[in-house]
């Protein structure tokens, strides 16, 4: 067996907890890992993959309640939140390279001062969307996000747009950019023939459950309504140099059709919620907003701020 080295320490306690649920369950270190990828989405998807949820957990419930399979993965999911709240690395993508994929396939992630500089070399920092027209940036090869997640602190207006042959990366990117609080879309599929499997939003929305309102970030979309093909189009019409004005691009847009019972946060009031909590414990003045709530300012709509600010 390969020895596992990982780029960040947090990472190791992550893996040991992998590997003793692997064998408590009697499955393989990379079956388990996809399980718990698999929970994470469904947990973050506030009960609108229940089924894929319940058929993949029936695996995990035997024994005493608070040691099961499925508490371990609920301990794990914690500590990855907690670890991901303190550090802006990426936890998910260290574990899956240098535990489970072991660079197969050429599977080679890109350390993150190379995404880093690279998002700072070739993202535009000032490009602000408008109401209907975000400011979109695709990666066609996303593995686990770290490039996404790179433009998104030069640029936090932007949508991520992430594609991937490989359905676990694909879960880590939708995972990871969930839990930062951007707005995006993953789609698990092949960039260069267009033959795709799922696709996810990214983003926050509420979900009218069976057992009451639910708050969530990923949810299934039709691969279709993502911005993925319209992009795919731009780029074949301009390698073969064939300049259509952008007006029937934007006509050709899919618009995103939400699932029943869904209703999607918008991106500025998602912003604002964190800085009215921190109001409501008087922590701080509203009118005080820290540097990074500032530079979002500009995504509100012009009545709301002449309200609030």
């Amino acid at each position: 067996m390969a020895k596992e080295q990982f780029t960040y320490p947090a990472t190791r306690p992550l893996f040991t907890k992998l590997e003793q649920l692997s064998q408590q369950v009697g499955l393989s270190r990379g079956e388990v890992f996809q399980d718990w990828l698999t929970a994470m989405v469904c947990v973050l998807a506030a009960e609108t993959k229940e089924d894929e949820y319940m058929t993949m957990i029936q695996r995990y419930t035997k024994g005493t309640v608070g040691k099961r399979g499925a508490d371990v993965m609920a301990q794990m999911f914690g500590e990855l939140v907690n670890v991901m709240t303190r550090e802006n690395v990426d936890i998910l993508g260290d574990l899956f390279q240098s535990s489970i994929s072991y660079h197969e396939a050429g599977q080679y992630l890109s350390p993150q001062p190379i995404a880093d500089l690279l998002a700072k070399m070739s993202i535009e920092p000032d490009a602000r969307p408008t109401h209907d027209k975000p400011v979109y940036v695709n990666d066609p090869a996303c593995g686990t996000g770290r490039m996404l997640l790179a433009t998104a602190e030069v640029n936090p207006h932007v949508e991520l747009v992430g594609q991937d042959v490989d359905a676990r990366c694909a879960k880590i990117t939708a995972i990871s950019i969930g839990l930062r609080g951007h707005y995006g879309w993953v789609v698990c599929g092949n960039s260069l023939t267009g033959e795709t499997r799922f696709a996810y939003r990214i983003g926050s929305f509420f979900h009218e459950s069976p057992n009451g309102l639910r708050r969530g970030v990923i949810r299934d979309v039709p691969p279709e309504t993502t911005p993925v093909p319209v992009i795919a189009s731009r780029i074949r019409s301009d390698a073969k140099n064939l300049f259509e004005n952008s007006e029937r691009d934007e006509r050709s847009k899919a618009t995103p059709t939400p699932l029943p019972t869904i209703i999607e946060v918008p991106r500025w009031l998602a912003r604002i919620e964190p800085m009215l909590a921190d109001s409501d414990r008087g922590e701080t003045e509203f009118t005080e907003r820290r540097p990074a709530d500032k530079q979002l300012d500009d995504e509100l709509p012009p009545t709301l701020q002449r309200e609030l600010f």
